[in-house]
């Protein structure tokens, strides 16, 4: 089972819509949930048996 601590990590794609990042030196395997490019930053925002979801962060909210 993957580690929920990794959501919220964020780190530059390199190839869509699937792909492979190590993290702390483990391979993990990720799905692009958005229309994201690589060379954009994505954060990690789900972790389930197949493998990281991640997408482009949100915009913070402007007060």
């Amino acid at each position: 089972m993957l580690d929920d601590r990794l959501i919220g990590t964020c780190f530059t794609l390199t190839t869509v819509p699937t792909g492979m990042i190590t993290l702390y030196g483990i391979h993990y395997h990720y799905r692009v949930l958005d229309h994201s490019q690589p060379g954009a930053v994505v954060c990690i925002v789900a972790a389930d048996a197949l493998g990281l979801k991640v997408q482009a962060p949100k915009a913070p909210l402007q007060y």
